[in-house]
């Protein structure tokens, strides 16, 4: 599953009024696939939130629960789905996730959630009092890079203990850097350059470069 990077990292600074649903209103295409996996897989999905796109296009953070046909494997997890989702087989969260990756509306919709995100905790205004306007992001003084890492951190840590809090990832465990780059209006690279920094502190494990996860011993302490 992947996102591309530059695309979704065009979209910052461009915020749009976006419609945004009560799990009641969870409707259309995307709540047609939801009842036919409950039928068909015994699954439950819950909607969480619900966003719109101009036609209208649904895009819901939902939690699902089941067991995977293909592996036999219970889950519990969050994840984002759309109206694209019709015709994924199975009942794999992850299968589902990958297959509307590429919807516009779902890039769209990561990107408001990235805002309301960075609204809520203040993040880019924290980061523009720390910011020295003379240097470039590599190069900002400690404080900058510190406060973005510990926040990174923060939100993973929300994640993994309300994930129905979505900060804006696709999948609950899980933050891209894409979408990350976008909450804290900086270049992936800089955010990639973080993620080295968790990884050598323990705080995530295996990064791919893409994907951050925070890492068991950083959950526990």
């Amino acid at each position: 599953m992947s996102i591309d990077e530059e695309q979704v990292f065009a979209l910052i600074r461009k915020p749009v009024a976006l419609a945004e649903l009560q799990p009641s209103r969870f409707t259309g295409r995307v709540a047609l696939w939801a009842a036919e996996t409950e039928r068909r897989y015994g699954d439950s999905i819950i909607p969480v939130m619900t966003y719109v796109e101009n036609g209208p296009h649904r895009v819901a953070w939902i939690r699902h629960e089941g067991e995977d046909v293909r592996t036999g494997e219970r889950f519990c997890t969050y994840h984002i789905v759309c109206d694209c989702i019709a015709g994924v087989e199975g009942n794999s969260p992850r299968a589902s996730v990958a297959q509307i990756l590429g919807c516009r509306a779902v890039l769209h919709a990561l990107q408001r959630r990235a805002a309301f995100v960075d609204h809520t905790y203040r993040t880019c205004e924290i980061l523009s009092a720390l910011r020295d306007p003379e240097a470039g992001d590599f190069e900002q003084r400690n404080a900058f890079h510190q406060f973005a890492v510990k926040t990174i951190a923060d939100i993973l840590e929300l994640d993994a203990r309300h994930p129905e809090e979505w900060p804006g990832n696709v999948i609950s465990g899980e933050h891209r850097v894409s979408v990350l780059a976008t909450l804290f209006q900086l270049h992936p690279e800089v955010v990639k350059w973080y993620g080295r920094m968790l990884e050598e502190s323990g705080v995530i494990e295996d990064f791919d470069g893409e994907i951050l996860r925070l890492s068991p011993q950083a959950l526990a302490a």
